[in-house]
C-alpha cells in the first residue's frame, strides 16, 4: 500500500519560504482556491484482515466416544479435505488476498489440508467418565476488508466478507464428561 501523497506546493514557494531576510510571499499554486494545498495519491485497492478467530475444523467420521472408565481410541484412516473459502459474492484477488492471509494471519496457513495417512490415537479415561476423541484441522475465521485508498488520499471501505482458512495444523482433541 503505497501512502505517499504529493501536496501541491510548488518549488518557488518552498524556495520563497526558505529566503532568508525578509516575509515572503507564497507562489500561486495550481491548486489556489484558498483551500490549501490539495493532496493527490495514487488509487489503488488492497485487502486487510480486520479479526481473525481460531477454529477446528472436525474431520467427518472421527468422532470417538468410549467408557465408562478404561481407554478411548480412535484412527484416522480416510481422506478429507479442508479448502480455504470465501463468502458468496465476496469479489476479491485471490493473489493478493492470499499476501493478506500469510502477511497478517498465519505464516501456515494453507488453501487447502488434506488428511490421508491412517493414525492411530489412544488415552487413558478416567474412571466413571466417558471418553472422547475428534480429529481437527486448526485453522482461522477471518473478517477481511477490501479498501481502497483514493485520490483525495482517503481510505474507503469497498467490501467486507469473512474466510475459512485452514492451516498445517492438525490433531486429536480429547475430553471425558459424565455423559456419552
Amino acid at each position: 500500500m503505497n501512502k505517499l501523497c504529493t501536496l501541491g506546493i510548488t518549488f518557488a514557494a518552498a524556495a520563497a519560504l526558505t529566503a532568508g531576510g525578509t516575509t515572503p510571499a507564497l507562489a500561486s499554486t495550481p491548486h489556489a482556491g484558498g483551500s490549501g494545498a490539495a493532496k493527490s495519491c495514487p488509487e489503488e485497492t488492497y485487502y486487510t484482515v480486520k479479526s481473525k478467530k481460531a477454529v477446528n475444523y472436525w474431520v467427518p467420521g472421527t468422532n470417538f466416544v468410549d467408557g465408562k472408565g478404561g481407554e478411548v481410541t480412535g484412527k484416522v484412516d480416510k481422506s478429507w479435505t479442508k479448502s480455504a473459502t470465501l463468502e458468496a459474492g465476496a469479489e476479491a484477488s485471490i493473489g493478493a488476498l492470499w499476501l493478506t492471509v500469510k502477511g497478517h494471519v498465519s505464516k501456515s496457513a494453507t488453501k487447502s489440508n488434506t488428511v490421508t495417512v491412517g493414525h492411530w490415537y489412544s488415552h487413558k479415561i478416567p474412571k466413571g467418565k466417558y471418553g472422547h476423541l475428534r480429529y481437527r484441522v486448526v485453522g482461522y475465521k477471518v473478517l477481511f476488508w477490501k479498501m481502497q485508498e483514493t485520490r483525495k488520499c482517503k481510505e474507503k471501505l469497498l467490501d467486507a466478507f469473512y474466510g475459512n482458512i485452514p492451516t498445517e495444523k492438525e490433531g486429536w482433541e480429547y475430553w471425558s464428561s459424565k455423559q456419552p
